[in-house]
């Protein structure tokens, strides 16, 4: 199946033209000095305009327990920080917005690395015994319609194997496979060169794939 799995989702972002991301870029604009010239209505369309953007992001890089609150605190970040944002050369508040997104979700991975490191096993985490392992009963009562919806079998194995990329791998994959941007503007998101985009989208849909191929033979268990 190897990558194609990223695209069997009726939520799917569409992928944008060159035109119609233009025509968003000035739209934005517009809300953007509106927004920092103090109008709260500004901002607020604005957030509903990237919400579920945002969210995927979270979601893709993260895992659903924290895209809620993540992605709230993404939206808080950006609005302390607009009054310091400039429209020059092909800045546009979309990609500066991502770029916000995924550096808070690649330290949320680093916080939970050195989480982990200290404080041991995840409660949700399987426990071994001599039967055999069982699964922790912990109550989950974060999870929205949403999230749970989107629970189907093939949404989870696409999360569990996305997740043991590296964060920079994973960043990668999510922007262009998951997000549907374009290389350049993943680039731009992630503040590396056009190659070296490349290079980690090949290294991280090269590790999907036999990943994947290993569950689908049911060698990899998730």
């Amino acid at each position: 199946m190897g990558s194609e799995a990223f695209v069997d989702r009726e939520d799917h972002p569409v992928k944008a033209s060159g035109a119609d991301r233009s025509s968003a870029d000035r739209a934005d604009q517009a809300l953007v000095e509106a927004a920092q010239e103090g109008s709260a209505d500004a901002f607020g369309v604005l957030a509903e305009r990237y919400h579920n953007n945002v969210y995927g992001i979270v979601y893709r890089m993260c895992g659903p327990d924290e895209a809620p609150d993540l992605t709230q605190e993404i939206f808080l970040r950006a609005l302390r920080a607009l009054r310091n944002f400039q429209f020059h050369g092909d800045a546009s508040f979309r990609t500066w917005l991502y770029r916000i997104a995924v550096n808070a979700c690649i330290n949320e991975l680093r916080r939970r690395k050195r989480r982990s490191e200290i404080e041991g096993p995840s409660l949700d985490e399987e426990v071994k015994t001599r039967d055999g392992t069982i699964a922790r009963i912990v109550p989950d009562e974060t999870q929205s319609p949403h999230v749970l919806a989107e629970r189907r079998e093939i949404c989870r194995a696409v999360q569990a194997i996305v997740a043991t990329l590296s964060p920079k791998h994973r960043a990668a994959l999510t922007l262009v496979d998951l997000q549907q941007l374009d290389y350049e503007e993943a680039a731009s998101v992630l503040e590396c060169p056009l190659g070296t985009l490349k290079s980690r989208l090949a290294r991280a849909r090269r590790q999907f794939a036999e990943k994947w191929e290993q569950y689908e033979d049911g060698k990899l268990s998730i």
